[in-house]
């Protein structure tokens, strides 16, 4: 006995049509899924002329009351529009599994079309539905066959993915890595992912079925209720909608413990390749592995940034500032550009400490860290050097440019009020003392151009503090 060959859904409906459309009943057939809540029949598959055909078509027939109550009845009917005889003919699909996209329980309908006024034959149409009810009891091969390629696949993706969500705590661009090894074991169109960040989703990045990815700069997205239909989808409000996800578009909401991390839209607008159950699925399957890479690689980035800044001031600690020295000192040198150093050291610190307390002393510090963080370009570079010292390094900045600067800072720190309420003064301020030099009027090595401002920082702390000295000043002076 011969066995059932195991096809794919869509070569099994291919062939029922071949074989239906081989008795000559009629001049088309066409299969369409029936979708009772939005009350829909959607084409999937059409014959025509003898060849087949995936079918773009959608019947609403929520209008048509006739035509409604023929459907809502389960039962072959004739329908005829114009010159051209239908034929409707439903039947229920008794599958197991849930990955096909003729899920179980769900009744699909056969279209048998006519033209020019031509009749459907009943003997005819007696033949093509016992061929129908003889194949459809096999549909439970499609099935059992796309299930076992899901697995395959899942098994096989679940190895690739733990290798990608492992490689993207290594990497620099920790989410192109994990967009990127989307893209290559799952395919699409495109691959566009959000990130959620202060209750904010922020564009990150898309990558292309050429595997071109960009940065995504569509500003940031508040994330409530009406803001935005992400926003509406990644907090459970329509994500099921068919507004929402179509057949060449899906939406994955990315949570963790319930708590949104980000969005992922995978799409195939452009082959208008549909996304099937199968695909939606393994997404859904890693939607948690991939939530949980996001929020590890957002929990790494945070021990980086903490290791990197100063709690305190949210200045940049030593170490970080050593590494982009060297790199703003070799593109100065490389582009014979001006570079400039400002070292800051708070007036009597040690002072305000032992008399008043850490806690103020604190507060000071914090104080004094929002004047700078706020009072720079976006390439100027702080950092807290230690203690109460404060260096800027300033690319691209003359000598002078730097003293303005120095000024400006020097005066909103003097402006600085901290209250001290068990203290006669009940406010204290301070003053600073500045160190200038700058590349290449000071030096010409790294090394060198932050002694010259440590030496010139030296000479406004040994000649009465709160001022502001260049090294080409006390140069002069000596």
């Amino acid at each position: 006995m011969k066995k059932e060959n195991i096809y794919s859904e869509s070569s099994f409906f291919k062939e029922l049509l071949k074989q239906l459309y081989a008795i000559d009943l009629c001049d088309a057939i066409s299969i369409f899924q029936y979708l009772e809540n939005k009350e829909i029949l959607k084409g999937f598959y059409r014959i025509s002329g003898g060849f087949c055909y995936e079918l773009v078509e959608n019947i609403d027939f929520i209008s048509n009351n006739q035509f409604r109550k023929d459907i809502i009845s389960m039962k072959p009917f004739v329908y005829k529009i114009s010159n051209i005889f239908h034929f409707y003919y439903p039947y229920e699909i008794q599958g197991d599994f849930d990955l096909s996209n003729f899920k179980k329980e769900n009744t699909i309908f056969f279209r048998f079309e006519n033209f020019n006024n031509k009749k459907i034959n009943k003997k005819k149409i007696e033949k093509a539905i016992q061929i129908i009810n003889s194949k459809m009891e096999n549909f439970y091969i499609v099935d059992f066959n796309i299930l076992k390629n899901y697995y395959s696949k899942n098994i096989n993706i679940s190895r690739k993915m733990a290798e990608i969500f492992t490689m993207s705590l290594k990497t620099q661009d920790s989410y192109k890595t994990i967009i990127s090894g989307l893209q290559k074991y799952l395919g699409f169109d495109r691959i566009r992912f959000y990130v959620v960040n202060e209750n904010k989703l922020i564009g990150a990045y898309s990558i292309t079925m050429s595997k071109k990815k960009k940065a995504i700069d569509y500003g940031k997205i508040i994330l409530e209720k009406g803001a935005h239909r992400f926003s509406d989808i990644l907090l459970g409000y329509g994500n099921e909608d068919a507004n929402y996800n179509s057949d060449f578009i899906f939406y994955l909401p990315l949570l963790m413990d319930k708590k949104p991390v980000g969005l992922l839209i995978f799409d195939n607008l452009l082959s208008r390749i549909k996304i099937t159950n199968e695909e939606i699925e393994i997404l859904k399957a890693f939607a948690g592995q991939i939530a949980m890479a996001i929020d590890n690689v957002n929990l790494f980035n945070k021990i980086q940034e903490l290791s990197l800044y100063d709690e305190l001031t949210k200045l940049p600690l030593r170490r970080y500032f050593n590494a982009r020295f060297q790199e703003e000192f070799y593109r100065a040198e490389r582009f014979n550009q001006p570079l400039s150093i400002l070292w800051i050291d708070i007036d009597y610190f040690k002072e305000v400490n032992d008399t008043y307390g850490h806690q103020i002393g604190d507060k000071l510090l914090k104080e004094v860290g929002k004047v700078i963080n706020s009072g720079l370009r976006k390439i100027d570079f702080p950092c807290r050097y230690g203690g109460d010292e404060i260096i800027i390094m300033l690319p691209q900045a003359t000598c002078n440019e730097a003293f303005n600067l120095a000024k400006r800072l020097s005066q909103e720190i003097k402006n600085i009020k901290i209250d001290v309420p068990f203290s006669a003064a009940k406010q204290i301020n301070v003053t600073t003392s500045i160190g200038i030099s700058s590349y290449p009027t000071d030096a010409n090595k790294m090394d060198e151009l932050l002694n010259k401002a440590d030496e010139a920082l030296y000479w406004v702390k040994s000649h009465g503090r709160d001022s502001i000295k260049t090294y080409s000043e006390i140069k002069n002076k000596e």
